[in-house]
């Protein structure tokens, strides 16, 4: 399956509920490069427009025939996530495996969003939260954190957290490297 192709346009609950066996299966390929466990706590996806389809898709499907009627409202709501050209576009996640976890470890992490870095050629990126206003005051802590920086470049590409729950510097492998420069920007698709 061509998931760049696919991904270039909203195909709507019925007909991509025709094709979603084989975009499951794809997407977890196109993926998996695309993810960097930075700790046991703390991992990072490289968005890019495919994996953001895939999440528009996946929810449209989710709602059934009302999801046709919500297509608009779906693209609003994640098309902010898909990078442009200089952008790299991440997904920080908090790994969580008990509910205990959520009330006495989840808070620990509240300030991680604005604590990602990425550097390239001896240039750095601050990360900053693509939806700022998830983060207002009295806001609940989260597991899951949108992020945008410039990109510095891919050469000896690494993250940088400076947080005091997770003080993490990873390298991005030479696999996850090629992933994002095989993006699929906001530009090259229809709906973003």
């Amino acid at each position: 399956m061509d998931l760049k192709e696919a991904a270039k346009r909203i195909l709507g609950p019925k007909e991509y509920g025709e094709i979603r066996d084989s975009v499951l299966e794809a997407v977890a390929a196109y993926k998996e490069p695309r993810y960097l466990d930075l700790s046991d706590r703390v991992t990072v996806l490289f968005e890019d427009a495919v994996t953001v389809w895939f999440q528009i898709e996946e929810a449209l499907y989710a709602e059934g025939e009302e999801g046709e009627r919500l297509v608009g409202e779906a693209v609003r709501a994640y098309a902010p996530i898909a990078p442009r050209r200089g952008e790299l576009s991440m997904t920080v996640m908090v790994n969580l495996y008990n509910e205990g976890e959520l009330r006495a470890l989840l808070p620990k992490y509240a300030g991680i969003e604005r604590s990602v870095a990425v550097v390239a050629g001896g240039r750095a990126a601050e990360a900053k939260p693509i939806f700022p206003e998830d983060y207002a005051e009295g806001a609940m802590p989260r597991s899951i954190h949108y992020l945008k920086a410039p990109l510095p470049g891919l050469e000896g590409l690494r993250v940088l957290v400076r947080h005091p729950a997770a003080e993490i510097e990873a390298q991005v492998p030479q696999r996850t490297i090629e992933a994002i420069r095989a993006s699929l920007y906001a530009e090259d698709v229809q709906w973003a």
